[in-house]
């Protein structure tokens, strides 16, 4: 029976071991919340006037954002890094571009194990990873 208190005493002396060496969380835990576009309409062409914020809160490059953007609208354009504002050349609502730029979050930003926006993505040859920093899981994603 002493056995027995050992293996336990071993057991929770290595479970103290491992809380101590897993990572916190890189958030404090508040709500992730990306920012609605303010859109503005020049004839057929949308410009979002705040896109370099909406890049910002979810950690990754505009033009990333701006590639994925460009290519579920099957349209053309750019990206300007002076003002922080994206053209698109095409008109499209303010609620439309919310629910794309929902999706890319949800795709290439949340963690898919914790639900936590600390994640980055790291591009390993032709493979891209979503690593997250609060739990460590790995994901693979699909290139934009």
């Amino acid at each position: 029976m002493s056995s027995d208190k050992s293996v336990i005493y071993d057991y929770e002396k290595l479970l103290d071991r491992l809380y101590k060496l897993v990572p916190e969380p890189a958030s404090s835990g508040e709500r992730f919340e990306i920012p609605r576009p303010v859109t503005i309409y020049v004839g057929s062409v949308t410009i979002i006037k705040n896109f370099r914020e909406i890049a910002d809160r979810m950690k990754r490059e505009p033009e990333l954002l701006g590639k994925y953007l460009l290519k579920e609208l099957a349209t053309s354009g750019d990206y300007e890094e002076s003002s922080g504002s994206f053209r698109l050349n095409v008109k499209v609502s303010s609620s439309s571009l919310y629910q794309l730029i929902e999706r890319f979050a949800k795709s290439y930003v949340i963690c898919p194990t914790c639900g936590r926006p600390d994640t980055y993505i790291k591009k390993t040859g032709r493979l891209w990873i979503l690593k997250c920093e609060a739990c460590g899981a790995e994901q693979p994603l699909k290139p934009i």
